[in-house]
C-alpha cells in the first residue's frame, strides 16, 4: 500500500508536469503565432485563464481546444489591456527617472513619491491577469478592480512577489528550465494565490452568484 501510494504521488507530479511543460509550449507557440508582439498577450491571459481552470479543479480539460478558444476569444482586449499596461508603465519609468536625475528637496519628495506610485502599480499589475481571466469587465473597470484587489489584500501581494523572487533564484540557479515549464509554473502560483483573494472577495460581494447582477461584471462564459 505505501509502495502504491508513492507510485501515486510519482504519477500526480509527473502529471502536473506535463501539463505545465504543454501549456508553456501553447504558450510559445500561439505566441510566435501572433507575430510576438501581439500574440504575447493574448497568450499570457489564456495561460492565466487555464491554470484559473486547474486551480478552481477543472483539472481534465482538453488542454489545445481550451487555450486556443481562449486566445482568440481575447485576442483584441488582452493586446488593448497590455498595451495600456506597458505605457503606463514607461510613462511613469520616465518620470521616476527625471526626478532622480534633478537635485534639490523638492525633486527628491516627487522621486520618493513617484517610486511609491509606480510599486503601487506593480502590485496591481499582479492582479491583472487573474481579474482579466475570472470577471468579464471593461477595460477601466478591470484596472480599478485589479487596484481595490492591491490595497485589500496586501498579504497575498507579498506573497505574489515572494513567488517572484524564489522564480528569479530558481531560473537562475536552473537555467535550463525557462524552455519548459518556468512561466507556466509562474502563472499558476500567481492564480493560485490571486485565486484565494477573489474567493474570499467573493464572500463579501454579490459576485459569487451567477444569476443576480454582480456589482462590478459578470463571470466568463468558460467557466
Amino acid at each position: 500500500m505505501a509502495d502504491k501510494g508513492i507510485i501515486g504521488g510519482i504519477y500526480t507530479v509527473m502529471e502536473w508536469i506535463s501539463r505545465l511543460v504543454y501549456l508553456q509550449f501553447l504558450w510559445a507557440i500561439f505566441t510566435v503565432i501572433g507575430l510576438i508582439g501581439f500574440g504575447f498577450f493574448p497568450a499570457t491571459f489564456a495561460m492565466f485563464a487555464v491554470t484559473r481552470k486547474w486551480v478552481r479543479g477543472q483539472t481534465d480539460i482538453a488542454l489545445f481546444p481550451a487555450f486556443k478558444q481562449l486566445y482568440k476569444k481575447d485576442f483584441y482586449k488582452a493586446n488593448v489591456v497590455g498595451g495600456i499596461s506597458v505605457a503606463v508603465g514607461f510613462i511613469l519609468y520616465f518620470y521616476l527617472r527625471f526626478f532622480q536625475a534633478q537635485s534639490g528637496t523638492a525633486s527628491m519628495v516627487f522621486f520618493l513619491l513617484m517610486f511609491a506610485i509606480c510599486l503601487l502599480y506593480l502590485m496591481t499589475l499582479f492582479f491583472i491577469a487573474p481579474v482579466f481571466t475570472h470577471y468579464d469587465l471593461k477595460v477601466i473597470q478591470l484596472f480599478k478592480v485589479s487596484f481595490m484587489m492591491t490595497i485589500s489584500y496586501p498579504f497575498h501581494v507579498i506573497s505574489m512577489t515572494f513567488i517572484l523572487f524564489c522564480f528569479a533564484l530558481l531560473m537562475e540557479a536552473i537555467p535550463g528550465l525557462l524552455p519548459f515549464f518556468s512561466f507556466s509554473y509562474l502563472a499558476f502560483a500567481l492564480m493560485w494565490i490571486a485565486n484565494l483573494a477573489i474567493e474570499d472577495k467573493e464572500c463579501h460581494t454579490m459576485m459569487t452568484v451567477r444569476s443576480n447582477k454582480p456589482v462590478k461584471g459578470r463571470y466568463r462564459a468558460l467557466g
